[in-house]
């Protein structure tokens, strides 16, 4: 349900087609919360069903014609409410693929553990240079993704690439340490 509040989040600050909400959502909130075009355009379907947006034909000449979605005033005043509703209890992904290879680790050999490390710490320090950039594109004037954003709302989005950039320093450092370990052992006390 939160990518239906996500997407109207987004609509709050302009109409956009379903493809420009995948734009934003890579551009803008991924690190908080990604979605695939066809999850979108499912969402952007029910969305419309409840109400909560409305959409309308825009002709094209050399192009297919493109849908344009608006959240509606039910939409904002839904989202609002989501928005003000602190849940009880907040609930973090149980999934994650790479901490169950780990767990199982013991059956490997060290060195593709510390190959399998290696390979997370890249992909983080990648993910932490694509952070960069937006936050770059943040300070530099907003998301050009999002009409009508305003100068507060760099404020928000500068919260949430903080917390992820603070996360991916220490699940590098984390890693960091355990290739350490790793290395400090003997295959045959790690491998049974």
């Amino acid at each position: 349900m939160s990518l239906s509040y996500a997407m109207l989040g987004i609509l709050s600050y302009g109409p956009m087609t379903g493809y420009g909400l995948k734009k934003v959502f890579d551009k803008s909130i991924s690190q908080v919360w990604a979605a695939s075009l066809s999850q979108i355009y499912r969402e952007l379907s029910t969305l419309e069903k409840n109400g909560y947006v409305s959409s309308t034909i825009q002709k094209q000449e050399d192009r297919p014609d493109k849908r344009i979605y608006t959240i509606t005033e039910i939409g904002k005043d839904a989202f609002l409410d989501w928005l003000g509703d602190f849940p009880e209890k907040l609930v973090f992904p149980q999934r994650d693929e790479f901490m169950l290879r780990i767990f199982f680790g013991s059956k490997l050999e060290k060195e593709e553990v510390i190959k399998q490390f290696e390979r997370f710490i890249f992909q983080k320090n990648q993910y932490m240079g694509i952070l960069s950039e937006i936050e770059d594109k943040f300070n530099e004037g907003g998301n050009e993704f999002v009409i009508g954003s305003a100068e507060k709302d760099k404020l928000f989005w500068h919260f949430t690439i903080k917390r992820s950039k603070m996360t991916l320093k220490t699940v590098i450092k984390w890693a960091e340490e355990c290739i350490k370990e790793l290395e400090q052992y003997d295959a045959s006390e790690i491998k049974s």
